[in-house]
């Protein structure tokens, strides 16, 4: 981690030195003492490598270890995998559980080399076009998604490392290391849950997808784990010990792989397989949603619908066109186009004080749950929209807690007489429910649908999920 740090420095401290060569700022004398003193660090370096190689060399349990490694890598059975998963050690030495066929990665190579070329050409055709691939390219994923810089992981390591020993020694979880189609490596803990008496008859499992800053190790597995069903936990590319970089493409492929995972190598139906998201994380579950749409649920946490209204506002101003196209081009996180296409139940959890998703964190008619809301009634209910019932919601959405019950009293909504009228078994979306309906028995309808939907958490954007709103759909 040191060598790693020194050349990052190193690297982006390399054009202010060579601007100062240029102005012949650099004297002789400065750079002979530079080059003194970064032979002393290099010596120093070089100097701990070699004691620490010493000291692992006569310490019997690294000893043991390293035996247990090498046997794991050349007969990855079941007994030299046990031994192996009581260890917590570099993930890059760690050998693949999990990968897809050579056929499949043969005809992914394939296909890319293709689009590859054709995304040249589009390049190349437009400046605005290449100046946001470049943006994107550079600092642009930086942004989105921070988990991915070295210098948080660098700060967070050691948090990690205690999460994961958590997961492991109370919740008996299980380490995986899993091959995306794309090449890269995707870090994973696995809790099995399907031989407590607990959920024996009705096993489920959750797969759990951070923000744009969780990880696994801390993030919302232990929201996930309070209810007693397995769990399956990974870190974005590029978080933590997974490689490559959070592209939308390698985010799909990164998602793909894990659910595929867990439908082939640890043997859960889709139909037993919840989706959970939070926050940035609710794109990887509504992608798979929409891939796998027979998986039992799907919970999204603090999630918005699109990501352009959320990244203009906190760019330049004079920039908004080239934001807006940029972000539709390159990381075109559309939730909500992913999750209208999605035909089983969903749970939104809406955090009424979201300084993150609210455009005015006192504002929570800004919140972008409530677009995401209104953009999945209307594809699975069209027939209960119509210009006073559309109003009415969005009264509904821009009030929470006891003021949400008053605009259900204003209206006479009676939840339980509703809950009669709606049969939640009939996914064949979009319904006529409605359909000849006057605006009264709309907006009562609609309100109720809005409640059975979306439920209200009073808390900040990062605040730990009480594992009760999981119940209203698990």
């Amino acid at each position: 981690m040191t060598t790693y740090i020194v050349s990052q420095v190193a690297t982006y401290l390399s054009p202010a030195l060579l601007y100062m060569y240029g102005k012949c700022l650099l004297s002789p004398d400065f750079i002979n003492k530079l080059f003194f003193r970064g032979s002393i660090l290099g010596l120093t370096l070089m100097t701990t490598f070699i004691l620490r190689s010493y000291g692992r060399a006569i310490n019997p349990k690294y000893k043991a270890f390293h035996k247990d490694l090498i046997n794991a890598k050349l007969d990855y059975s079941t007994d030299n995998k046990k031994k192996l998963h009581s260890y917590d050690f570099d993930f890059s030495a760690w050998p693949i559980d999990f990968s897809w066929t050579s056929d499949e990665e043969e005809s992914y190579k394939t296909n890319l080399t293709s689009n590859s070329f054709k995304l040249s050409l589009k390049l190349l055709s437009s400046p605005s076009r290449l100046i946001g691939f470049i943006a994107v390219h550079t600092f642009g994923i930086s942004l989105i998604y921070p988990g991915s810089t070295s210098l948080l992981f660098y700060l967070m390591d050691q948090n990690l490392q205690k999460g994961r020993r958590a997961l492991i020694t109370s919740f008996g979880g299980v380490r995986y290391k899993l091959k995306t189609i794309d090449g890269n490596f995707v870090d994973s803990m696995f809790i099995d849950k399907r031989q407590s008496n607990i959920n024996s008859l009705n096993p489920k499992l959750i797969i759990c997808t951070e923000g744009n800053a969780g990880f696994y190790e801390a993030g919302i597995m232990s929201s996930a784990i309070e209810t007693h069903h397995s769990v399956l936990g990974w870190n974005h590319p590029g978080f933590g010990y997974s490689t490559g970089v959070p592209y939308i493409e390698q985010e799909q492929n990164a998602a793909e792989t894990v659910i595929e995972f867990a439908i082939k190598h640890l043997k859960f139906s889709p139909k037993n397989i919840i989706l959970y998201g939070w926050s940035i994380g609710g794109f990887a579950s509504t992608y798979l949603a929409k891939k796998f749409p027979d998986v039992h649920a799907v919970i999204l946490d603090a999630t918005f619908d699109d990501l352009v209204p959320l990244a203009i506002p906190r760019m330049p101003s004079f920039a908004e066109k080239l934001v807006e196209f940029t972000v539709k081009e390159f990381t075109n996180l559309n939730v909500a186009e992913n999750l209208v296409q999605y035909p089983g139940p969903v749970l939104l959890i809406r955090r009424s004080s979201d300084e993150i998703i609210a455009l005015d964190p006192q504002n929570v008619a800004t919140n972008r749950a409530n677009y995401l809301l209104e953009l999945l009634l209307e594809r699975r209910f069209p027939k209960l929209f119509s210009d006073e019932s559309r109003s009415v919601l969005w009264v509904w959405l821009s009030t929470s807690g006891e003021q949400q019950n008053q605009v259900h009293l204003q209206y006479n909504v009676d939840l339980n007489t509703q809950s009669k009228l709606f049969s939640p078994s009939n996914k064949n979306y979009p319904l006529n429910l409605g359909d000849g309906w006057k605006d009264q028995e709309k907006i009562k309808m609609l309100l109720y649908l809005a409640d059975y939907y979306m439920k209200d958490y009073n808390s900040t954007h990062c605040t730990p999920l009480p594992t009760r709103y999981l119940g209203y759909i698990i």
